[in-house]
């Protein structure tokens, strides 16, 4: 669970039991996924008012990137097929995303302005 009037994530880690992160801040919005394809899922925060992905791996060092705009819908999933979550986001019908197999920059028209996206592995 993220609480953004905090930015503290209440994490289950199964065998260790429950604990706490401060890891964001009130605007930003979750991106929980498997950046590293470690099997565990990394807290990840998307900024809005910059476009930035601040992701903690679970396996330990931080990943930041810089895309999207302040409108977009973030939509992290493994686009590619390599068991790593993709960095992506969702405009008015539209996804982009970058494959962290190789870096390229995707494009996919799918839905419609006003849909909700939803992701997944």
């Amino acid at each position: 669970v993220y609480r953004p009037s905090s930015g503290i994530w209440y994490l289950n880690q199964s065998r260790d039991g429950f604990t706490a992160a401060q890891f964001g801040i009130s605007e930003d919005k979750p991106v929980a996924s498997d950046y590293d394809d470690d099997g565990k899922a990394d807290i990840g925060v998307f900024r809005p008012s910059t476009g930035v992905w601040y992701i903690r791996l679970s396996s330990g060092g931080f990943q930041i990137s810089r895309f999207g705009l302040s409108s977009d819908i973030p939509t992290p999933a493994d686009y590619d097929g390599d068991g790593k979550s993709d960095i992506s986001v969702y405009r008015d019908g539209t996804w982009y995303f970058v494959n962290s197999s190789d870096g390229a920059f995707g494009v996919a028209v799918f839905g419609l302005s006003g849909d909700h996206p939803t992701s997944g592995n």
